[in-house]
């Protein structure tokens, strides 16, 4: 789908999924190598304005050029469907869809949006939903509205494994608003709010740290 000045594919309406996703849910053709099964479906929310972060690695970057919707959050192509759509097709797959994680970008619109649209899948799926969070426009109320709106587990990307690497890649280096204090503030929230395996972080291995630097991380 294209994204139009009259009517912008956007969240709430309108969810980015993966291609795996996307291929599972029947929305395109494929098949997976050796039968595999994706049992996750890989929700991003959308906006025309994108997302106001500037993560070196990051292919949603605003430093990168480009329009916002044809740009890939990793590697693959994230194509746009309607929250109507997808609710319709995962209920017809309940006993292949076994969660759905919602990944949020940082946009203003964004908190409300993961909300509601969490709150949606929730009343319409018996299916569990995670969030995969932006700590840089949370606070602690936003992350209770996430339990309230029935999330039960939480992912925060820390990514780099030092305050040092994270500044550079995604902080002041590269004049992006994340910093490392917000979140593991955050995650620590999310662990005491959703309980211990209920929160956790991302790391990525490869960005310039030591073996011994990774491990302190984890």
């Amino acid at each position: 789908m294209k994204q139009s000045e009259e009517s912008p594919l956007e969240s709430p309406r309108f969810l980015r999924m993966s291609l795996a996703a996307a291929i599972t849910l029947g929305f395109k053709p494929g098949l997976f190598y050796r039968k595999a099964r994706l049992y996750c479906i890989n929700l991003l929310l959308t906006y025309r304005s994108g997302c106001a972060a500037r993560c070196a690695y990051c292919g949603l970057s605003t430093k990168r050029p480009g329009s916002y919707s044809e740009k890939s959050f990793i590697r693959v192509t994230w194509p746009t469907y309607p929250l109507d759509d997808i609710i319709e097709r995962i209920s017809q797959r309940q006993d292949r869809v076994k969660r759905i994680c919602i990944s949020m970008v940082t946009n203003r619109r964004a908190t409300g949006d993961t909300r509601e649209v969490c709150a949606r899948l929730r009343s319409s799926l018996d299916i569990p939903v995670s969030l995969l969070i932006s700590p840089t426009i949370l606070d602690h109320d936003d992350l209770i509205s996430f339990r309230e709106a029935g999330a039960d587990k939480i992912g925060v990307a820390i990514d780099l494994a030092t305050r040092e690497l994270f500044d550079r890649y995604r902080g002041t280096g590269v004049g992006g608003p994340h910093r490392w204090e917000a979140y593991w503030n955050v995650l620590s929230q999310s662990v005491e709010l959703f309980g211990r395996g209920n929160a956790g972080p991302h790391f990525m291995v490869g960005m310039g740290e030591t073996e011994t630097e990774m491990c302190d991380a984890m």
